[in-house]
Parts: C-alpha cells; structure tokens; sequence
C-alpha cells in the first residue's frame, strides 16, 4: 500500500471531501484508510509508506479488509474535517451512512486529505463539483479550498 496526500491542506474551519472507489481486487484483500497528514518536509518516503495513524500526526478510517465496512465498486467515502472544534474531530461516511470511529488524536498544525491505499483504485473528490453524495456533507463545511496568498507578486 502507500499513502497519498491532497493537492491543498485544508486552511478553513470545516472541510468535506469524498473518495469514488472504481476498482478493488477479487480476493476482497482491498483496503482503504481516508484520513488527515501533516505533509512532513521532503516528503518523507518511508512515512508515505505508512498507513494512516501509523505515524505521528496522521489519521485514517480504514474500509474494505478488517475495516468498518467491507469495500465494493461504486462505494462513496465521505470525510468531514472539522478544526473548529477542540480538538479537532473526523466524521466518515459510507455510502451516506455515518460510521463510527475512535476520535482522532495528536492532530496539530496544518493538516492534508489523505488516503492510503492498498489493491484498489479511487476517485479523489475535493470540489464540490465532483461529489457523489453532497447530502453526506454536514451542514457548515465546504469543499477543500485552496489556500490564496495575502501579498501581491
């Protein structure tokens, strides 16, 4: 497996993203955990490696095999970040079902979508435009904005 960090940390209060599964292995062996990363400096090859909430700073809701909920083509992960809170919490959805999840932990600074993923292929849905289940998106948040400097070129 290997872990995969968004295009943009998430700089707004609330942030809703979603993640399409398109194709998963015959040997239900696929697994996905849908989460938040500190983009470590580097880009540190051996922490992409990692599975989400395996290292400092990480956190991720695993689906498919030994997850919450088995994983299947066509399924729609939905994750709420919500950093306006202390501390901060994680909800995730299956399907448009809310999942239960332990609260997430240690979970400072900046902060990215992220995936990892092991013998499936996903969709990564941060626009609003692109979501498949916007009735999953708790009323507050929006979609991943992408952060805009402050000073002029």
């Amino acid at each position: 497996g290997r872990r995969a960090l968004a295009s943009a940390p998430v700089v707004q209060d609330r942030a809703y993203w979603e993640v399409h599964i398109k194709e998963v292995a015959a040997d239900l062996s696929s697994r996905i955990l849908v989460g938040v990363a500190a983009n470590l400096p580097g880009g540190s090859g051996e922490a992409l490696q990692q599975e989400l909430g395996a290292t400092a700073r990480s956190y991720g809701v695993q689906f498919g095999a030994g997850g919450v909920a088995p994983l299947k083509l066509g399924d729609v992960l939905g994750v709420a970040y919500d950093q306006a809170v202390f501390p901060v919490s994680i909800s995730v959805w299956h399907n448009g079902a809310l999942m239960s999840a332990p609260a997430p932990r240690g979970l400072k600074g900046e902060m990215w979508p992220a995936l990892f993923l092991a013998g499936c292929t996903v969709d990564w849905a941060l626009g609003e435009e692109h979501w498949k289940s916007s009735k999953s998106c708790p009323e507050g948040f929006a979609a991943v904005m992408p952060s805009r400097g402050l000073i002029g070129d």
